[in-house]
């Protein structure tokens, strides 16, 4: 940990972990093209930067210290309660790095842990209640759980696999007929998440869009780690005879018009009213509250903000959510028609691929049951990448890690093979809409991918990702021109980061040793939501000045 410059004294007290999700959050802030954190707040405010990292276990290392060293009077650190818990991991990342002050909410669900992280950090953020998320998860490996891990015959055995002439390498087999269960990994994955408004403003390099996420619990039992078929729920739809006016966006193009024109007439009325409020204030007992001129431009002001507001929310309605709570349309066809794409357009399935008996059968009819009920066309098989044939299951960072290889798919549109699959399972042949390639493939463009995870205590979910062209082309001509010069300049800034930290003049994690504010305008920061913070060359760092600075720096970003 020291060598990626996390402080000696710093890496003694904290669980291992905690290292690997601290190096993993400044990965993916420098794929975003932030070298400091702080940067984060000239654009949105300290409450709008929140977190939804979580873990299966947590703090393994330091759950045996307590629980056995301390037990035999051993040794051991007085603060070690604090390392065991979950959400210690993503405040050591708040403390040493980010110094927000917006939504917390870590998340647990075994195996499926980071993507219940994503769709807490997409609602966080589609709610309003944060702009950027930090998500993901983590785990670790340890004795104690890959012994227990064995005892429920989830692990394959190193002892058969040897006795076979199998290598490490060759023991996680996904989908193939000698399939004999998971092979631990370890590790953290952490990935930043925006609105697309905001990622364009900033100007950080988009890798995908996240087009839906959800989450799901399966049906009665008494086994926990039973796989189920819960997430089967996405593809819920009860269509009519024909096909929902909804799904044709010339339709809801069409409908937004007639809302724009009705919304521009509602505020010409109110612009014209305005006059009439005036002659009456001035009128009455009480008089007007203000000189003329500053009352006409704040009322202005208003309808014109209150215009955009409406603009706003129709054009979220007909762009966005037209397909939700409609039972006419499941949500996975409705998040693939806000992009004009259909379920035949889903180029990759990310599988969870436990290689385990249960998981690999019972995913794949999960899936080709979504896609034989939304009408893929026969022929058109989805290729399964499993991705833990050379990663094994770091558990609470699985879906953050299939993620990430989602969006390498998408961007270059290589399909990675299964090296492992010497002979897919028989039983998997009925699956007639997945195809499970050994080798790597050459597409020419993945438009979509879907991922799966399923997780111990009946947690399912998905994560719908379609490409970033299809963001990028509702721009004009000048917003991708001065989008990707943004993206050119954070690219360059990202790659002398990297460069320096290979040669030695800065550590990869540099730790902060104060908040981008001081503690006398610590308050002021809060309760301000136009406070931003701005550049000291001086210092080469951003920090909140005094409050009437940094209001009117952000009202001329605004501008």
């Amino acid at each position: 940990p020291t060598r990626y410059g996390i402080p000696k004294d710093i890496a003694d007290q904290v669980d291992p972990i905690t290292c690997y999700v601290l190096v993993a959050t400044v990965e993916a802030l420098v794929r975003s093209g932030i070298t400091d954190p702080y940067e984060f707040y000239r654009y949105v405010h300290v409450s709008e930067v929140g977190s939804s990292v979580g873990s299966g276990v947590g703090g393994t290392h330091s759950n045996k210290l307590m629980y056995r060293e301390r037990h035999f009077d051993r040794d051991v650190q007085n603060d070690i309660l604090q390392e065991t818990f979950i959400n210690t991991m993503a405040a050591w990342v708040n403390l040493l790095l980010m110094s927000s002050s917006g939504p917390i909410k870590p998340t647990v669900g075994a195996c499926a842990t980071s993507v219940l992280s994503v769709d807490v950090a997409i609602d966080t953020i589609l709610s309003g209640k944060a702009k950027v998320m930090l998500c993901g998860g983590f785990d670790d490996f340890q004795d104690d759980g890959s012994y227990e891990f064995a005892q429920m015959k989830a692990t394959s055995s190193a002892v058969d696999e040897f006795a076979r002439g199998r290598t490490p390498a060759e023991m996680s087999r996904p989908c193939t007929s000698t399939r004999a269960g998971f092979m631990e990994g370890e590790g953290a994955g952490i990935l930043t998440v925006m609105s697309a408004a905001t990622a364009l403003e900033i100007g950080v390099p988009i890798y995908g869009v996240l087009a839906m996420c959800g989450t799901a619990t399966d049906k009665e039992g008494r086994s926990v780690p039973a796989p189920g078929q819960g997430i089967l729920t996405s593809a819920r739809e009860a269509p009519g005879a024909v096909p929902s006016p909804l799904l044709d966006m010339g339709y809801r193009r069409r409908q937004l018009e007639q809302r724009r024109a009705a919304i521009a007439e509602w505020q010409q009325r109110e612009l014209d009213l305005i006059q009439g409020e005036v002659a009456a204030l001035r009128a009455s007992a009480a008089g007007l509250p203000c000189d003329e001129a500053a009352f006409v431009a704040e009322r202005t002001a208003f309808v014109a903000k209150e215009a955009r507001r409406q603009l706003a929310e129709a054009t979220d309605l007909w762009g966005n959510s037209f397909w939700r709570r409609d039972p006419r349309i499941a949500p996975l066809r409705g998040a693939l028609a806000v992009w004009g794409l259909t379920i035949d357009d889903i180029g990759v399935t990310s599988f969870h691929g436990t290689s385990t008996k249960a998981n690999d059968k019972n995913e794949s009819q999960v899936i080709n049951r979504q896609f034989q009920h939304l009408g893929r066309t026969p022929g058109n098989a989805c290729p399964a990448v499993c991705q833990k044939w050379l990663t094994g299951h770091p558990k609470g960072a699985a879906a953050a890690w299939m993620l990430n290889g989602v969006l390498q798919i998408l961007r270059t549109g290589i399909i990675p093979g299964n090296r492992n699959a010497d002979n897919i399972a028989a039983e998997l042949e009925q699956y007639e809409h997945i195809v499970y390639p050994s080798r790597t493939i050459q597409t020419d463009g993945i438009k979509a991918g879907l991922l799966k995870s399923f997780g111990f205590g009946q947690v399912g979910g998905e994560v719908l990702v379609v490409h970033t062209d299809l963001l990028l082309a509702v721009l004009t001509r000048e917003q991708l021109d001065a989008y990707r010069a943004k993206v050119k300049a954070r690219e360059a800034g990202s790659y002398r980061y990297w460069h320096d930290t290979l040669t030695g003049v800065r550590p990869f994690v540099q730790i902060k040793t104060s908040p981008p504010y001081s503690e006398a305008l610590e308050s002021s920061v809060y309760l301000d939501p136009l406070a931003r913070a701005v550049y000291d060359p001086a210092t080469k760092t951003y920090q909140f000045k005094q409050a009437d600075q940094t209001t009117a720096a952000a009202a001329d970003a605004k501008h």
